[in-house]
């Protein structure tokens, strides 16, 4: 198998983490809730790696959770009053549309929609604009937007910015200096397992999308004032953040290296797919994600031929961002992503860059 599809989730997992997993599975003890520390110090070590990451001076404001979108739809929610405007952009992935779209469907917020760009960001600024939530990098395309410039103005602005970094947090750098809430998968660049991700937020009010215990202020109604128990209750996910602290570490001490590596992959596949595929991405300011079409095939019949006949795993269809497909004008054949890491090898690009030469080939 040839695995084309790192933007969806990383395989294979590192030995780091496959290691970590294995060894949170012999700690005793629940987190915060057992005199055995164990745990507790690792995911203390896990949100102080996280903070480093992602330049956040205070690591009890890294809060761990199931995912990107539960993280999404807990500062989503949990930040945003009645009146307020939000303006988010066309580049989005569902985890940020639909519950935009349900607090608008409820009447507690007005909400704009553009492209994913400082000028166009700037026509619509209005006086009861909140928030600005974009994504750090298309999903379907790879395209990095200027979230630095966007947050920059912003902060000018006294208005709260919010990067969804689900595509880009492991492959590039990315900085909280100019954003205020950052979520984050960590299964993807990240290199963890399923279930686990979080956001970092800056001194804001949250409120808990989830209530319960936290294994400290048990007596207190609420949820306690405190961070990050604040908006983590229940039992945490301790083999996913095992795995993740494990993945964080790896990417602090091979960035440049992966970066690198994944650049070079790309410009591969550039290279070789040029003049056989129609592309909606470019090899600059990019993920490592090659966004394509064969003309004339639907997306689904390639990537399911280069699945069941070459043994290619990739991505076909929308890709849960369908206003980003509608601004392609791909919403009926979709599109086919392929998606290295530094995980990938030259073979297998080559391998990939020869299939589809071939099924484009055949008419």
């Amino acid at each position: 198998m040839v695995y084309l599809d790192q933007a969806a989730t990383s395989f294979p997992k590192l030995d780091v983490v496959k290691q970590a997993v294995m060894d949170a599975l012999d700690v005793a003890g629940n987190a915060n809730r057992s005199s055995n520390m164990d745990s507790s110090r690792l995911i203390f070590a896990a949100r102080r790696n996280i903070a480093q990451f992602f330049g956040l001076s205070d690591f009890h404001r890294v809060i761990l959770n199931g995912g990107n979108t539960e993280s999404l739809n807990t500062c989503i929610k949990g930040i945003l009053k009645e009146n307020d405007h939000v303006i988010t952009t066309y580049a989005e992935h569902n985890s940020v549309l639909r519950p935009l779209y349900e607090l608008e469907e409820k009447g507690i917020i007005t909400l704009t929609i553009c492209a994913p760009y400082l000028e166009d960001i700037k026509c619509h600024i209005q006086k009861n604009t909140r928030m600005v939530i974009v994504t750090h990098s298309s999903n379907v395309t790879g395209e990095i937007f200027d979230v630095d410039s966007i947050g920059k103005y912003c902060k000018e602005c006294g208005i709260l910015f919010m990067v969804d970094a689900a595509q880009s947090a492991g492959h590039i750098s990315v900085s909280m200096e100019n954003i205020d809430v950052l979520c984050f998968s960590g299964h993807k660049g990240l290199l963890g397992i399923g279930g686990i991700g979080g956001f970092c937020v800056k001194d804001i009010e949250v409120k808990p999308l989830i209530s319960g215990g936290t294994g400290i202020d048990s007596f207190n109604p609420q949820m306690p004032e405190a961070y990050p128990e604040h908006l983590e209750a229940g039992t945490q996910n301790f083999a996913g953040i095992a795995a993740l602290n494990a993945g964080v570490q790896y990417v602090l001490s091979h960035q440049k290296a992966i970066i690198e590596k994944e650049y070079f992959l790309l410009q591969k596949l550039y290279e070789g797919l040029t003049g056989y595929v129609e592309f909606y991405s470019s090899l600059e300011n990019s993920t490592p994600i090659v966004a394509l079409n064969i003309p004339g095939k639907d997306s689904a019949y390639v990537s399911d031929l280069l699945n069941y006949k070459y043994g290619i795993v990739t991505r076909c269809g929308a890709h849960c961002a369908p206003l980003m497909h509608k601004h392609l004008k791909t919403e009926e054949q979709g599109i086919v992503r392929l998606s290295v890491s530094f995980q990938n090898t030259v073979e297998d690009v080559d391998f990939v860059v020869r299939a589809i030469q071939e099924i484009s080939n055949d008419h």
